[in-house]
C-alpha cells in the first residue's frame, strides 16, 4: 500500500492542549530463544515529537491505539533530543519459561485502528472497532532421526482494514450515483455499486495499490475506461444524455487519486488514527535462535542475529510472515 505518505501529512485535529506530536516511529522487537526453551522478548518503541508533523493525539489516546500503556506491561521515559524536540521511549521485557510459553506472545504486538471503540462506527458491514494489527508467534523444536530443530514463525496481519477501506468507498460511490442519478432503478443502482466493489477489491488484490502515482495513472486507463462505459450502459436507460466525465472522473479519484483526496484523509484521521500511526512506523524484528541456521525469510542478518524489517501497511492484504530454522547443538 503506498497510503503511507497521505499519514505522514495528516491533519488530526486535536480537542486538548496537552498533545503528541506524531512523527515516524520505530518498533523494535529482539527475541532470545534458550536451547532449553526459555528466552526473552524486549520491545522498544521510540517516538520523537517532531514541529513539521500535523497528526497530534493526546498522550492516552497514543498509548491506547499502539497498546503501549502501564497495564499492557510498558514503561515510558522521555529526554531532550539534539534538535531540542522531545524523544519518548516505551519498553518492555517478557521472559519465556519454556516452549510452550512462547505462544503467550501472540497477540502482544498490537496497532488499534480507532480511536474510540465504544463509538462503533461503521462501514457497510464492517465495524471500526474491530479493526486492528497484531501478531501470533509459533515456536516448535523437532526430534529428527539424528538432530533436533527449532522452528520460529510469525505472523503479522490486519482484521479487516482493507474491507473497510473498500466498504467506505463504495458508500461514497453509492452517494454519488443516488445524488446525481436518483430516477436509476434499483436493479442498475445495485450492478453499478457492484461494479465499483469488484473494480476497488481487484486493484487491490493485484498489487497495483504499491505502484507510483505515474504508474498507476498509466496502468488503470484503461480500467477507468472499461468501468466507464459499462456504467454507461446501465443509467442510458433512464438518463439517455448521460456523459462520460462524472463517472470517469469518480473511478479515476476512487482507483488512481485516492491518496489526494482529502475526504479520504480526513475519514482516516478522524475514525482510524491507529491506521495512520501505523503508516508512520517501522517494525524491525530481530530473532537469536539457539544453534545453526538453517534457513530463514530474514531480510538482513547481524552476526548471528536475523533481521526483518517492514511497515505495517505491508500486512493490510496479505499477512507478513516471518520463518526461522535452526538445528541445535548435540
Amino acid at each position: 500500500m503506498s497510503y503511507r505518505r497521505a499519514y505522514q501529512r495528516a491533519r488530526f485535529a486535536p480537542l486538548v492542549i496537552m498533545l503528541l506530536s506524531v512523527g515516524c516511529m520505530e518498533y523494535e522487537v529482539m527475541t532470545n530463544l534458550n536451547p532449553d526453551g526459555s528466552g526473552m522478548r524486549s520491545e522498544k518503541l521510540v517516538l520523537e515529537n517532531s514541529e513539521d508533523e500535523d497528526l497530534a493525539l493526546t498522550p492516552d489516546a497514543f498509548r491506547g491505539l499502539m497498546h503501549v500503556r502501564e497495564v499492557d506491561g510498558f514503561r515510558h521515559s522521555e529526554r531532550p533530543s539534539d534538535s531540542g524536540t522531545r524523544v519518548h521511549q516505551f519498553t518492555r521485557e517478557t521472559a519465556i519459561r519454556n516452549w510452550d510459553a512462547w505462544r503467550s506472545l501472540s497477540g502482544r504486538i498490537q496497532i488499534a485502528a480507532a480511536a474510540d471503540t465504544r463509538a462503533r462506527y461503521r462501514a457497510g458491514v464492517s465495524d471500526y472497532a474491530d479493526v486492528r494489527f497484531e501478531n501470533s508467534l509459533q515456536v516448535n523444536r523437532r526430534q529428527g532421526a539424528d538432530s533436533r530443530t527449532v522452528e520460529y514463525r510469525e505472523r503479522f496481519y490486519w482484521s479487516n482494514l482493507a474491507g473497510v477501506l473498500i466498504e467506505y468507498e463504495v458508500q461514497r460511490f453509492r452517494q454519488f450515483v443516488e445524488k446525481r442519478y436518483p430516477r436509476l432503478r434499483p436493479e442498475s443502482r445495485g450492478e453499478l455499486i457492484g461494479l465499483a466493489m469488484g473494480a476497488l477489491w481487484a486493484t487491490a488484490e493485484d498489487g497495483r495499490w504499491d505502484m507510483g502515482d505515474s504508474q498507476r495513472s498509466e496502468a488503470y486507463a484503461p480500467l477507468v475506461e472499461h468501468l466507464t462505459d459499462r456504467a454507461l450502459r446501465l443509467v442510458r436507460d433512464r438518463y439517455p444524455q448521460a456523459g462520460r466525465e462524472l463517472f470517469a472522473a469518480e473511478f479515476r479519484r476512487m482507483l488512481v487519486e485516492l491518496e489526494e483526496d482529502e475526504d479520504f484523509e480526513d475519514f482516516l484521521e478522524s475514525r482510524l488514527p491507529g491506521a495512520v500511526l501505523a503508516g508512520n512506523t517501522q517494525l524491525v524484528m530481530r530473532l537469536k535462535l539457539p544453534g545453526r541456521v538453517l534457513e530463514s525469510n530474514a531480510h538482513d542478518s547481524d552476526g548471528d542475529t536475523l533481521v526483518w524489517e517492514f511497515s505495517p501497511w505491508d500486512a493490510v492484504l496479505v499477512p507478513v510472515e516471518l520463518f526461522a530454522r535452526s538445528r541445535l547443538n548435540d
